[in-house]
C-alpha cells in the first residue's frame, strides 16, 4: 500500500462511515464469541483465560483498539509505517511481519480477523495463508474476513491499496469449507456502494479526464451530514446482515466461519 494511504487510514478510521460500519460488524461477531465464552465459564466448562484475538494485517490498529475489551489482542502487518502508527495508539503486542512467512503455534487463537488483507499483493498465496489461520485457531475458533468483491469493481482504488484480488461468495465459501471451516455467515456488504462504483467507473468515467496517473484510494473527506447518513445506512444494513438477510451483490464480501 502507498505510504500516504496509511496516514489517511490513521486519520479517518475513528470517524469515517466505511470503517465504523465494518468495525461494528466485526465487533458484533467477536462479542458473540466473548459472550459464549462467559457462559462456559459460569458453567465451569472452561478456564478463566481471556479470548486471544489476532488481527492478520492490522493496519494502523483501530480494530485492535476496539477489540481489546474482549480479550488479549495481537497484530501483524507488512508495513513498518502501519506498525509505527499502531504504537502511536498505545498498542504494544504488534509487529512487522509477512503473512506468507508467518508461522503461529497450532491451536492458540480464539478469533482471527483479517480485513481486506489477503487480497493484496503483499500476500503471494491467499489460500495458503488462510490454511495457516485454520491451523492457528483453537477447535471451535472463529475466522472473520472482509474481502473486496467482484472483479468488475477493480479501479484506481485497488492499485492505491495494493489490491490484486476480488472475491465471489460461492467460490470463497467452498474453498474455506474444503479447508475444514464451517460457515456461520457469508454475505455481500454495501450493495448501494456496488451500484455507485459501477456508475462512477463506467458512466461518469466516459466524461472524465484520464486519471490513470493519479493513483489514490477512494478515501476522501466528506461533509459531516453525508458521513452520518452513510453510517446510518451502513448500520441498518449491518442489522439486516446479522439477521441473515441475503444480499445478491455488494462491494465487499464478509465471511464468518468456525474451525
Amino acid at each position: 500500500m502507498i505510504k500516504e494511504e496509511y496516514d489517511k487510514m490513521y486519520e479517518f478510521e475513528n470517524h469515517y462511515w466505511w470503517y465504523r460500519g465494518l468495525h461494528e460488524l466485526v465487533r458484533y461477531y467477536v462479542a458473540a464469541v466473548f459472550r459464549a465464552g462467559e457462559k462456559r465459564k459460569k458453567s465451569s466448562e472452561s478456564s478463566d483465560e481471556p479470548l486471544r484475538i489476532f488481527d492478520a494485517g492490522c493496519g494502523t490498529g483501530r480494530m485492535l483498539e476496539l477489540l481489546a475489551e474482549y480479550g488479549t489482542v495481537e497484530g501483524v502487518d507488512y508495513s513498518p509505517e502501519a506498525i509505527a502508527l499502531c504504537r502511536e495508539r498505545g498498542l504494544r503486542n504488534v509487529e512487522t511481519g509477512d503473512l506468507d512467512l508467518w508461522d503461529s503455534p497450532p491451536g492458540v487463537y480464539d478469533v482471527i480477523i483479517s480485513n481486506d488483507v489477503i487480497c493484496t499483493s503483499g500476500v503471494a498465496n491467499d489460500l495458503a495463508v488462510v490454511r495457516k489461520f485454520h491451523a492457528a485457531l483453537k477447535p471451535g475458533g472463529w475466522l472473520v474476513l472482509n474481502l473486496p468483491a467482484f472483479a468488475v469493481l477493480r479501479r484506481m482504488h485497488d492499485i492505491a491499496v495494493s489490491g490484486i484480488r476480488r472475491y465471489r461468495k460461492k467460490n470463497t465459501a467452498r474453498a474455506l469449507e474444503d479447508m475444514g471451516f464451517r460457515m456461520v455467515r457469508a454475505n455481500y456488504r454495501l450493495p448501494a456502494l456496488f451500484v455507485f462504483i459501477l456508475f462512477q467507473k463506467y458512466i461518469l468515467g466516459l466524461f472524465s479526464r484520464d486519471e490513470s496517473k493519479n493513483v489514490t484510494s477512494d478515501l476522501k473527506p466528506l461533509p459531516s451530514w453525508l458521513n452520518r447518513l452513510l453510517l446510518f445506512m451502513n448500520r441498518l444494513e449491518n442489522r439486516l446482515f446479522t439477521c441473515g438477510v441475503p444480499f445478491l451483490f455488494g462491494s465487499s464480501l464478509f465471511i464468518v466461519c468456525k474451525k
